[in-house]
């Protein structure tokens, strides 16, 4: 992992800490008003005893991210950088005397693996803010039930142009590297400077579908939504195939834009 990556994740989960200090250290858990209600300890003193007994428990972040050492961001090239910032915070006081617990899943970058690893540390009550997942096919689940769990979730994945609807599905996301929307608005920007109106896409995409959709294409696919779907050429291939008709591609490219 680069430097620049390891310096976005320490920040951005320094702001994010702080966040939490302010947001939910206020709020008590439902348990435990029940528990209040029920051991009859909803006067004033007791009430703010457990108050202050659950203001003082452990941050529990929970870093959702695969093991594949393959991948720029597996769980042991992230993980350094993650306890590195959280022994940050500590030294700094920020939080006072509250400790910060780590703990890492792997979510095999599978729609199927993720949401489990989330399922578990939520329904085991060992989760306050999640990071992660960073593939997008995990991300988009996780993120969708942390909504209605009422937990913060940060990841620098999620650039694909559908996390954008926040407010509807993703409300608690924050995503630490922006959004390919952006870049298709840049694309588009170039098109109108040089009146360029001939547009052709040439990207690297799985042939084989169960693989999901290659970067490139949920990029381009920004792209095009930034076009309003106007028209234009596109070929995909996959770079992954030992034989890849390169020429073939080019010159049919050739055809359809400038």
């Amino acid at each position: 992992m680069n430097a620049l990556f390891k310096l976005q994740v320490a920040l951005c989960f320094v702001i994010l800490i702080v966040n939490i200090e302010g947001e939910r250290i206020r709020r008590v858990s439902n348990d435990t008003r029940k528990l209040v209600e029920l051991f009859g300890l909803a006067n004033g003193q007791s009430k703010r005893e457990a108050d202050l007994d659950h203001n003082k428990r452990p941050i529990n972040l929970v870093v959702l991210a695969p093991e594949n050492d393959s991948l720029p961001y597996a769980l042991h090239k992230i993980l350094p950088s993650i306890q590195y910032a959280v022994k940050s915070v500590q030294d700094q006081g920020i939080l006072g005397d509250r400790a910060i617990k780590v703990y890492a899943r792997d979510t095999k970058c599978s729609s199927t693996y993720g949401p489990l690893a989330a399922f578990n540390m939520y329904y085991n009550k060992l989760v306050d803010v999640f990071l992660g997942p960073l593939c997008p096919y995990a991300l988009a689940p996780v993120a969708r039930y942390t909504a209605v769990w009422q937990i913060p979730i940060l990841s620098a994945g999620g650039q694909i142009d559908s996390f954008d609807y926040k407010a509807k599905y993703y409300s608690l996301l924050t995503r630490m590297n922006g959004s390919y929307s952006q870049i298709g608005h840049i694309f588009q920007e170039v098109l109108l400077n040089f009146s360029w109106r001939i547009v052709a896409f040439l990207y690297h995409n799985f042939q084989d579908r169960s693989r999901g959709k290659s970067n490139c294409a949920f990029t381009l696919g920004a792209v095009s939504h930034a076009l309003n779907k106007k028209d234009y050429h596109e070929r995909d291939f996959d770079e992954t195939l030992s034989e890849v008709p390169y020429h073939n591609l080019l010159q049919d490219v050739s055809k359809h834009a400038r």
